[in-house]
């Protein structure tokens, strides 16, 4: 694993040990929302300062929520997530397990289901904090409705200049075979799938 401060190696550990030794001074402290090591000792990492920032800006008396926010909302109610991955994480389909659950025992630090930090409200699949920062999306269905809200995020993950990694069924049968080379760009350079 790479260190989430300075890539540097890191063992198990998120931190290596001079950023370590840093946290313990105060200098580089947790996110209290995302949970990400960041430099400083201010409560959230920008990311989550922007997003709440623009959640407050949102909140304006003439504010309408975009279909993609209504959609995902609705999305989200309807499939609950009720699948345990290994690492814990409670996820919505086999599919999506498989992935955690590839991620996890890969050492790759994740998050499932956390909301990009773009103006609207739109939430990833996965989340990889670790090099450059990347989303991953596993489009599983095939309906027409589907199908548009799939196009729409697309478009904000390329409006916002986002890395995004697309999955479809028949990549799941192949993860180790497709998610390394999707995934390796992105990875600090000493980064180790073995």
């Amino acid at each position: 694993m790479t260190c989430q401060i300075c890539d540097a190696k890191s063992g198990f550990y998120p931190l290596c040990k001079n950023c370590n030794i840093l946290k313990d001074s105060g200098k580089i402290t947790k996110c209290g929302e995302c949970g990400i090591w960041k430099e400083g000792n201010k409560p959230l990492c920008y990311e989550c300062w922007l997003k709440n920032n623009k959640k407050t800006e949102k909140k304006s008396s003439n504010y309408k929520p975009s279909e993609i926010e209504k959609e995902e909302t609705n999305f989200r109610t309807k499939f609950k997530a009720t699948i345990r991955a290994e690492d814990g994480h409670m996820v919505r389909s086999r599919a999506e397990k498989m992935i955690d659950d590839w991620l996890y025992h890969k050492g790759i630090v994740h998050a499932y289901e956390r909301r990009v930090p773009i103006e609207e409200e739109v939430y990833c699949d996965f989340f990889i904090p670790i090099g450059q920062k990347v989303w991953i999306e596993f489009w599983g269905l095939e309906e027409e409705k589907y199908l548009k809200r799939k196009e729409i995020k697309k478009q904000f993950y390329k409006k916002y200049g986002k890395h995004l990694i697309e999955l479809n069924s028949k990549d799941i049968e192949n993860l180790d075979d497709i998610l390394p080379i999707k995934l390796r760009p992105f990875l600090p350079p000493t980064f180790s799938f073995d």
